[in-house]
């Protein structure tokens, strides 16, 4: 998968992303899930401004559009139906942050362009955080069935 290519999935994703998320905090009872959700929401919608920067950059530079393995962006995109638990959402959204970090590490090793790698595994870390929150959050649940605040779990990345 070329350069181009990954950025346009990475677009997509990021997109399906941020659906998820929000869908999932219209659906939260608990005040703090549905905080969560949200935040991360913004975070996602944050990465999908990132990628179309740089890949309306690229699509000037190359003068192509590129096309989307739609069997990937499956692969890669939320898979969930109908009402879920929040506990279910979590466990999905830990699942989607872990394929999602794991093909932006992918596409960074794979990029030519040193910005376009640099972005991919900025972003990757960034995705991992999520992944860490979605963790901490899915054990605090488990442990004690109380919703932990994620306005006191550091999201900064190095």
């Amino acid at each position: 998968m070329n350069e181009l290519e990954a950025l346009a999935l990475a677009l997509e994703v990021e997109k399906a992303e941020l659906r998820f998320y929000i869908e999932m905090a219209k659906k939260a009872k608990d005040e703090r899930a549905k905080k969560m959700f949200l935040f991360l929401a913004g975070e996602e919608a944050e990465h999908w401004n990132v990628f179309e920067r740089k890949f309306v950059e690229k699509i000037v530079e190359k003068c192509e559009l590129p096309t989307i393995d739609k069997r990937v962006l499956e692969k890669l995109s939320p898979k969930y139906e109908g009402s879920l638990s929040e506990v279910k959402a979590v466990e999905i959204g830990m699942e989607q942050e872990k394929l999602t970090w794991e093909f932006y590490e992918k596409a960074a090793e794979e990029a030519k362009d040193e910005n376009v790698k640099k972005i991919f595994l900025e972003l990757a870390k960034v995705e991992k955080a999520h992944y860490e929150l979605l963790k901490a959050q899915y054990d605090s649940v488990m442990k004690t069935g109380i919703w932990m605040d994620y306005q006191d779990f550091s999201l900064e990345v190095d």
